[in-house]
């Protein structure tokens, strides 16, 4: 009797199976429907590709997929600082950018600014490319300022008539040119009797240490007995620590802010070009749009590395080619 009652319920359950199969979409069936290497079922964000499975406030939701990144009850369209937890959405100079992300303060009212919170003069700063340094040219200062207005016209936070009127502007101003005259003998615009660098054009008037030295002509910038040249960390007292650099990248641990950089060219903080530009990930953790937006990032890194003296035009122009030869960024073929 039992048998004869099995019998036909298993057949009944195998058809309506096989049509459930039948009938479910293209690629249904597939453990990994984004491509992102990472099966659906552990995925955490399964419709859209993200191998890093960045997940800032660590609710399980891939970052990719959430509409409330950092966590703090702001959706990320109306967050000023989408990335960083700020219930408070703060924001001192009022440029829409919070202050829990503002990398520029004292934004001028109605100022345009990136993400960062900076404008294009707060990245090209008249003064110079770094507070102890100042410009060599006008011209380098110019192709800063053509650089940025670029790529706030990119991301559509300017037009182009905007962008051709920031460049006409910096054209014509005294930005970069040095001119010496009589009681400012390097042209910086404050008084030898007053200059901390009479002779180094420093506009900042930076001075680390607080001697009688601006850091633009001070041979010890941190006061440590350690002559810049030879200091691991030039504005970071570590004298008892300067043969502490643990991956070898001649910037000591005391002001490295990248580990494991090895053998590559690295900026003041430690850090290189392959670190501010990953194969796999472009600055928010997310995987590049595609090539050229990983390959502009390297142009720009490398032109801020040149631009600071830290390699040449000839090293410039390999680490480009070597962006363009690269497939970072590529995307995978769409899965069958």
């Amino acid at each position: 009797m039992r048998g004869s009652f099995l019998l036909p319920v298993r057949p009944l359950l195998l058809g309506a199976a096989f049509s459930l199969v039948c009938c479910l979409p293209s690629g249904a069936l597939a453990l990994d429907g984004d491509c992102d290497g990472i099966d659906d079922a552990v995925d955490n964000c399964p419709i859209k590709f993200n191998p890093t499975q960045g997940d800032i406030d660590g609710d399980l939701a891939g970052d990719r997929c959430d509409s409330d990144k950092d966590g703090d009850f702001h959706d990320n369209s109306a967050d000023n600082c989408p990335k960083d937890a700020n219930p408070g959405q703060e924001d001192a100079d009022v440029d829409s950018a919070g202050d829990a992300c503002d990398q520029c303060a004292d934004t001028e009212p109605a100022g345009i600014v990136d993400r960062h919170g900076c404008t294009v003069a707060q990245h090209c700063p008249c003064d110079g490319p770094e507070l102890d340094q100042a410009w060599r040219s006008h011209d380098d200062y110019l192709r800063c300022i053509k650089r940025k207005a670029r790529k706030f016209r990119v991301h559509d936070l300017i037009t182009g008539d905007e962008r051709r009127v920031i460049i006409d502007d910096a054209r014509a101003n005294s930005c970069g040119h040095v001119s010496p005259q009589s009681g400012d003998n390097d042209g910086d615009g404050v008084a030898d009797v007053m200059d901390n660098c009479p002779a180094d054009s420093n506009p900042s008037q930076k001075n680390t240490d607080g001697d009688a030295f601006g850091d633009a002509c001070d041979t010890d910038k941190d006061n440590d007995s350690v002559l810049n040249g030879a200091d691991t960390c030039p504005t970071v007292a570590n004298a008892d620590d300067q043969d502490d650099d643990s991956d070898s990248d001649s910037v000591g641990d005391a002001c490295d802010v990248c580990s494991g950089t090895g053998d590559h060219s690295v900026d003041r903080d430690g850090c290189s070009i392959d670190q501010a530009c990953p194969c796999e990930i472009d600055e928010n953790g997310n995987p590049w749009a595609g090539h050229m937006k990983y390959a502009r990032c390297v142009y720009d890194e490398a032109f801020r590395f040149r631009l600071l003296g830290f390699i040449g035009g000839e090293q410039s122009d390999a680490i480009k080619q070597a962006a363009r030869d690269s497939d970072c960024g590529d995307r995978p073929p769409i899965c069958e």
